[in-house]
């Protein structure tokens, strides 16, 4: 099943490491260390799917060079304890395939590094159990001579925290767009309000195959990591909704197979998986989709069912709601400004009318006219807008006390295609005790591509006005 996994690093002098060294090892490349007068050979190493080198559009043709790319960087720094370049390592989705898989890191790393200025030299390594993707990133600048100072912007933590919920959001719009429900979630599982305890990742192959020589770092890692699953399927067996709200973050529809994948990493040993097992799909809050019975019927939780329900009900009772719509004579003082027509123009009435909850289908072009437009309007009629932002965006203000809903107040979401269930049900209870007005926004071209039913989709049934 798709799990989260980030992990950033740096590849420094001060531990003995050669940029040239790690870059080679990992794209199973040959390269020459000019710095150290070696070669560095991994031709043929087994488990490299692709390597590609990612750089912005400006930069010379040497820096898709890995050999010159990589001395360069190496003769720009000159201290003996020099950071040389940043390693992020994400594991990724089995759902997709190879050629999919290439073009999500490839996405990653364009929109999230390489826009900012990084160069990026990427390698999709593992097997079909276990793909996973090493992207090495430039420290500094691009200058017409060559490297320019460190960009020190890009080590805080907040970089950190922007890429790690950036490589959610990119790899949950990828599995959409092929057709999978499957989600993962770069939050901690405390922050999902998911009660079981995480799970330590061993990755090594002869740990795996239980290995009797193992180092006794990593036979204590599996007797912690067997320790954990032995508790979390206690815990299960205790309570199985506790399973069936951690699986349906992930995947809000399952199938009995993927069920059984997912309780066997959190218990330990056939007869507590067969008695967890049991007591999960004997459960009342097991809901089956499919008429049929057998081992490929879909099946959800009653808590999925209920917010779903939960949601379009708010959605609904907010959308008839009156008292935040912008006063006609408020309306002709934008609209001189702002040459708005046919769909446009449509657009803009049903947003500024009345009605808490909004839910529209725009281009990417014509979105900053409409809701400059619509912005201006709220502005005259005296309400604060808050956005366009993301979920992420707006969570994270909350957790601070930024933005805080009330009535009076639009809250303008953006990327709406992509907000889940759960987290969407969420923002409207939210908005709806507080009074406040919400607007959903999604991209027309992303809503398209992507093949699986979204909560979205289901309140712009309800709410939206219709797509011409």
């Amino acid at each position: 099943m798709a799990i989260y996994h980030l992990t950033a690093n740096i590849i420094s002098r001060a531990r003995g490491q050669s940029v040239v060294a790690a870059v080679a090892y990992r794209s199973g490349a040959r390269l020459r260390d000019e710095r150290y007068g070696v070669t560095h050979n991994y031709i043929g190493k087994r488990g490299v799917v692709h390597s590609e080198i990612v750089a912005p559009r400006q930069a010379p043709s040497w820096v898709r060079d890995r050999e010159a790319l990589w001395n360069n960087v190496e003769a720009s720094e000159l201290r003996k304890d020099s950071q040389l370049a940043r390693i992020i390592e994400v594991g990724l989705p089995i759902e997709l395939s190879a050629d999919e898989r290439i073009a999500l890191v490839r996405d990653f790393v364009d929109t999230v590094f390489v826009a900012k200025g990084m160069i990026a030299d990427f390698c999709i390594r593992g097997d079909a159990k276990n793909p996973h993707a090493h992207i090495l990133l430039t420290l500094r600048g691009l200058t017409p001579s060559g490297f320019g100072p460190k960009e020190r912007r890009w080590n805080g933590k907040s970089a950190l925290k922007e890429w790690r919920s950036a490589w959610a959001s990119r790899a949950n719009e990828h599995l959409a767009r092929a057709g999978h429900s499957a989600r993962i979630d770069h939050r901690t599982l405390e922050a999902q309000q998911i009660e079981l305890t995480p799970g330590r990742r061993v990755g090594v192959m002869r740990a795996q195959r239980g290995d009797e020589s193992l180092p006794r770092h990593l036979a204590e890692r599996i007797a912690e990591q067997q320790r954990i699953a032995q508790e979390n399927g206690e815990l299960i067996l205790q309570d199985p909704t506790v399973a069936l709200r951690a699986i349906t973050q992930q995947r809000p529809i399952f199938t009995q197979h993927e069920l059984a994948q997912f309780l066997r990493t959190r218990t330990c040993g056939v007869a507590q998986f067969d008695s967890v097992f049991l007591a999960v799909t004997t459960s009342d809050d097991l809901v089956a989709l499919d008429s049929d019975a057998g081992s490929d019927s879909r099946f959800t939780s009653r808590d999925m069912i209920e917010a779903e329900k939960s949601l379009i009900r708010r959605a609904s009772s907010m959308a008839g709601r009156r008292g935040q719509g912008v006063l006609p004579e408020r309306l002709s003082a934008v609209l001189g400004q702002f040459a708005l027509k046919g769909t446009e123009r449509c657009e803009f009435d049903y947003l500024v009318s009345e009605g808490d909850a909004k839910a529209i289908v725009v281009t990417a072009e014509s979105k900053v006219t409409l809701l400059t437009a619509a912005r201006q309007a709220w502005d005259a009629q005296g309400l604060a807008v808050i956005g366009p932002q993301s979920l992420e965006q707006c969570e994270a203000d909350w957790q601070q006390g930024h933005h805080l809903l009330a009535r009076g107040t639009v809250l303008l979401l953006d990327g709406s295609e992509t907000i889940g269930l759960k987290p969407l049900e969420r923002i409207f209870a939210v908005a709806d005790k507080a009074r406040a007005k919400v607007v959903l926004i999604a991209d027309s071209q992303r809503l398209k591509a992507m093949r699986v039913e979204l909560p979205f989709r289901a309140v712009f049934r309800q709410i939206g006005l219709p797509v011409r």
